[in-house]
């Protein structure tokens, strides 16, 4: 992979290097227009004819040619510097270095149901690995699906068809990503153009098209010398009164409106990505309709705004505010244009949002997908199936990156796996695996396992209760809180996947194995299937009593003059610990 992208960095750059030749001849175009010109003005002012005027016009066409090509060159240049720093950012990805990538941080929620222990998000996250939106609204988009698992079987399907599609397209997800970022004022729009806000009767009617043309007529009635130039002028200060009746509304649109203008410029960059590509998955292609085919196109509508909103940057001078204010009405013309916008496309843009929100969250999962070519595309199991997972050679995420020990696992319906060994030996991680590994396979995100074959349902985890003196809740308090709600969970969902790593790590071990018992003999009640780590070998005597639930697993170690952990998941119970080894070891080392 870091070929591939250290390519692409190499095209890119040699692309730049042409862009900027052409863009030097630009510039000359525009200095030697410029100069023709200056000259042939300095010809007509002491000869002026036809010609030297004629020159003139062909000049100034040729300068405003040049500029805007140059202008469409340099975007083209920032468009490819961006593009590089998109794959070096990926290439410091596949280098363990995450930095560059938004955590999600805002995300963090001790009290879900599992994205708080399974490392979802925070520094070196999987959303901190994986996200590469280029929208707020995409952000929180992809924080929902990777916390609000789909139970749809259709919907898992369709997104690892639209995953697998956007896979597909290296370049023009480097190309979207390489967007600049866009932050969400856009549900402040609604505000701007509420009905309420400009019940104003110049604003509303026709009179400033009546007063704009009475304006125009006299200035050109005056120049003509058909009318008195004065009618014009009068014309012109009325037309000053009617913007001062309006500037408060005015100057308050146009404040607003400058917080929207960027963000808009960046949602159209955006809709022309879009537009551009073809689409044919189930999901990306109904979302393009939705954008583009379905009565109001969203592209057309954003650059319409696009140009109001620039219109209000326009005005900036006294000098032309005077001019255009009291010539043509501008402020009034523009809020009644912004007005009229509003009215014909507000309703739809919460949903061309959204749509964009969905496009962008996708690119996130495919950009993961292409980065792991050897992940596999997890299979859904029929609601009539025995298993809840069913795993071969299956690895955590975290782990790509470095040598991953895989391992193979099935949890029957209506099983809970006791999971025993030493300190350090791979319980947690294993724990994490699986649980990290649901939530993908969930989301339709190809997974680290040579086959991952899963059954739709609730997902609950209990892994790292922490206490909270702010609230004066202790460690203990904490953890009956946490198994209170996950038993609340248990009964109102059809079906739960549990995974626990030490029930009642806060109380003493005799009161901690009589608890979990108890928790567990309760929980078994239910429809539930679990997977439970603990330190507490007389938790595993429970297979002993009822073999159908119960069901012991181990990761066991090798005790010599080194430790030797093999990280491989066996049936059974450890029978070699770790804890008295290692302190003893480090008690002789201080002597």
């Amino acid at each position: 992979m870091h070929k591939i992208y250290e390519k692409k960095i190499e095209d890119f750059k040699k692309e730049e290097c042409k862009q900027k030749k052409i863009s030097r001849l630009y510039l000359y175009g525009k200095l030697l227009s410029f100069a023709a010109m200056v000259g042939f003005a300095y010809l007509s002012y002491n000869q002026l004819n036809a010609l030297n005027i004629s020159f003139i016009l062909i000049f100034l066409v040729f300068y405003i040619v040049s500029y805007v090509l140059d202008d469409k060159c340099k975007n083209i240049i920032d468009t490819l510097k961006s593009m590089q720093t998109v794959c070096k950012n990926e290439i410091n990805y596949l280098n363990g270095v995450f930095t560059e990538f938004d955590s999600g941080d805002k995300y963090i929620n001790p009290q879900h149901e599992f994205s708080y222990d399974l490392d979802i998000f925070g520094p070196n996250s999987f959303f901190n690995r994986i996200n590469r939106t280029i929208t707020q609204k995409g952000s929180d988009r992809l924080a929902e699906k990777l916390t609000n698992l789909s139970t749809d079987t259709d919907k898992i399907n369709s997104n690892q068809e639209a995953i697998v599609e956007l896979n597909k397209l290296p370049d023009w997800r480097i190309k979207f990503i390489a967007n600049n970022k866009i932050e969400s004022n856009l549900e402040l729009l609604s505000g701007y153009i509420s009905p309420n806000k400009y019940k104003n009767i110049l604003i509303n009617s026709i009179l400033p098209y009546i007063s704009i043309a009475l304006s125009l007529s006299s200035l050109v009635l005056g120049i003509m010398g058909i009318l008195p130039f004065y009618f014009f002028l009068g014309m012109f200060s009325i037309q000053i009164l009617i913007t001062i009746f309006v500037s408060k509304i005015s100057a308050k649109t146009s404040i607003q409106t400058d917080k929207l203008h960027k963000e808009y410029l960046g949602y159209l960059a955006i809709l022309k990505d879009i537009h551009k590509v073809e689409l044919k998955s189930k999901v990306l292609s109904g979302l393009k309709k939705e954008l583009f085919e379905s009565g109001t196109s969203s592209l057309d509508s954003f650059k319409q705004l696009s140009r109001i909103l620039n219109l209000f940057d326009q005005r900036a001078s006294a000098i032309m505010y005077i001019v255009l204010n009291g010539t043509i009405l501008y402020d009034v013309i523009l809020i009644k244009l912004f007005v009229k916008w509003g009215e014909k496309y507000l309703p739809h843009v919460n949903n061309w949002i959204n749509c964009i929100s969905e496009i962008d969250a996708l690119v996130s999962l495919s950009n993961y997908a292409f980065n792991n070519p050897a992940n596999t595309l997890a299979t859904i199991m029929s609601e009539d199936s025995e298993n809840i997972i069913q795993a071969k050679n299956v690895y955590h995420p975290f782990l790509s990156h470095k040598k991953a020990v895989p391992n193979d696992f099935i949890l029957k319906r209506s099983n809970i796996a006791i999971v025993t060994g030493a300190n350090m030996a791979g319980k947690s991680t294993f724990l994490r695996t699986i649980g990290m590994t649901y939530i993908m396979a969930s989301n339709g995100i190809p997974v680290c396992a040579e086959t991952f074959s899963f059954s739709i349902v609730s997902l609950f985890s209990s892994m790292r209760t922490t206490d909270d003196l702010s609230k004066d809740v202790s460690y203990f308090n904490a953890e009956l809180i946490r198994l209170k709600q996950l038993i609340e969970y248990v009964k109102s969902h059809r079906f739960t996947f549990i995974i626990l790593d030490e029930i009642l790590k806060g109380t003493n071990s005799k009161d901690k194995l009589k608890g979990s018992i108890m928790f567990l003999n309760e929980i078994s009640k239910y429809n539930i299937s679990a997977i439970i780590a603990t330190h507490d070998l007389e938790l595993a005597k429970l297979e002993e009593k009822d073999s159908s639930t119960y069901l012991n697993y181990c990761f066991e170690i090798e005790l010599s003059e080194e430790i030797t952990y093999s990280y491989k998941i066996e049936n059974g119970v450890a029978q070699n610990l770790n804890a008295s080894y290692l302190l003893s070891n480090i008690l002789s080392d201080a002597n």
